[in-house]
C-alpha cells in the first residue's frame, strides 16, 4: 500500500507539474504572439501593371487582394514627373477609394537637385505618402570604386536633405550587376553611415542581394543592412547557363523566410514591393502570378515571426 500511495502521489505531482508547465508554455506563445511586429504591407510595383489606367489598377489591385501599390512616379511610369501635382493625387484618390494603400512611390531622383525633385516630394508629402525609392548611380568602367564613393555620396546627401524638409524616408535600391552601386551593399553602408541621416536608407531587394550574395554573403548584408531598411523589394530567381532566370516569388532560390527573420529581429515595419522581373506569358497570367506571390509573401512573413 505505501509503494502504491508513493506511486500515485508521484503521478499526481507529475501530473500537475506537466498542467503547469503546459499553461506557462501557452501564456509564452500568447504573449509572443501579442509581442510579435505586424506584417509589413503587401505592395506590387505598378511598373507591372502599366497597362492598367488609375481606376483598373485600384479595382484589380483590390481584387488581387493586396494591401497597397508601390507607385511609379517617373518617365513612362503610372505618375509622370511633369503631371505629378495633378496625376499622383488622382492615382492616389482611386487606389485609396478601393481601401488600399501608396506607402511608397518610386522614383528616378539621385541628387534632390532635378527640376522635378521638389513638387514629387512636396506632393507626396501632402498625400501622407512616407517612403519613396531613389538612385541607381553607377561606378565607372575603369575607375576605383572607393574613390568614386565620395561624389556619390554627395549626391545622396542632397536627397536626404530634401527627404528630411518632408519628412519623408528616401530608400536606394541595390541592384545585381556590373558597375552599380550598392550591388555589394557595403559601399551602400559606408554612404549612409557617412551621411547619417535618417531620411534615407535602403529599398532592400533580397532577389539582388541574393545574386550577388551567393553561397552566404547575403546573410552577412542582410545583417549589415537591416538597421537602415526603410523598404523591401522581393523577387526570384535561378541561376541557368550561368544567367539569371528570373521567377514568381517562391519558385527559385531567394532565402525568402531567413531575410524576413533578420528584418524582422531589426524591427522593420516598412512596405514590402513584389516584382516581376520577367515577360509573363499574358496580362491574366501575371496577375494570377501576382496573386501566388502575395500569397507566398504572406506566409513567409508568418514563419519569419510576423503577426
Amino acid at each position: 500500500m505505501l509503494i502504491a500511495d508513493i506511486s500515485r502521489r508521484s503521478f499526481l505531482r507529475a501530473a500537475t507539474a506537466a498542467a503547469g508547465g503546459a499553461t506557462l508554455l501557452a501564456h509564452s506563445s500568447a504573449r509572443a504572439q501579442e509581442n510579435a511586429p505586424a506584417a509589413p504591407s503587401v505592395c506590387v510595383f505598378s511598373k507591372h501593371l502599366q497597362f492598367l489606367d488609375y481606376p483598373a489598377l485600384a479595382k484589380t489591385c483590390k481584387e488581387l487582394r493586396l494591401d497597397g501599390v508601390d507607385l511609379a512616379v517617373r518617365e513612362g511610369g503610372h505618375v509622370t514627373p511633369d503631371k505629378v501635382t495633378t496625376d499622383l493625387p488622382a492615382a492616389v484618390e482611386a487606389l485609396r477609394a478601393e481601401g488600399l494603400d501608396v506607402p511608397m512611390i518610386t522614383t528616378g531622383l539621385k541628387n534632390g537637385q532635378e527640376a522635378e525633385a521638389r513638387p514629387i516630394l512636396e506632393t507626396a508629402s501632402k498625400l501622407g505618402i512616407r517612403y519613396f525609392r531613389f538612385g541607381p548611380y553607377g561606378y565607372s568602367k575603369d575607375g576605383q570604386p572607393f574613390e568614386e564613393l565620395a561624389a556619390f555620396t554627395e549626391e545622396m546627401r542632397g536627397v536626404a536633405a530634401l527627404a528630411s524638409e518632408y519628412n519623408m524616408a528616401g530608400g536606394y535600391h541595390n541592384h545585381s550587376g556590373r558597375n552599380y552601386v550598392g550591388a555589394p551593399l557595403w559601399d551602400l553602408h559606408k554612404m549612409l553611415t557617412d551621411i547619417g541621416a535618417d531620411s534615407v536608407g535602403s529599398n532592400f531587394d533580397v532577389g539582388h542581394a541574393t545574386v550577388e550574395g551567393g553561397l552566404g554573403v547575403w546573410q552577412i548584408n542582410a545583417r549589415l543592412m537591416a538597421p537602415r531598411v526603410k523598404m523591401l523589394a522581393v523577387k526570384d530567381f535561378v541561376w541557368e547557363n550561368k544567367r539569371v532566370r528570373w521567377l514568381t516569388l517562391g519558385e527559385g532560390q531567394v532565402p525568402l523566410v531567413e531575410f524576413l527573420t533578420i528584418f524582422r529581429a531589426a524591427g522593420f515595419s516598412g512596405p514590402v514591393s513584389m516584382h516581376f522581373e520577367y515577360k509573363a506569358a499574358s496580362n491574366e497570367t501575371l496577375l494570377e502570378e501576382i496573386r501566388k506571390a502575395a500569397v507566398t509573401l504572406r506566409a513567409a512573413m508568418k514563419e519569419a515571426g510576423y503577426a
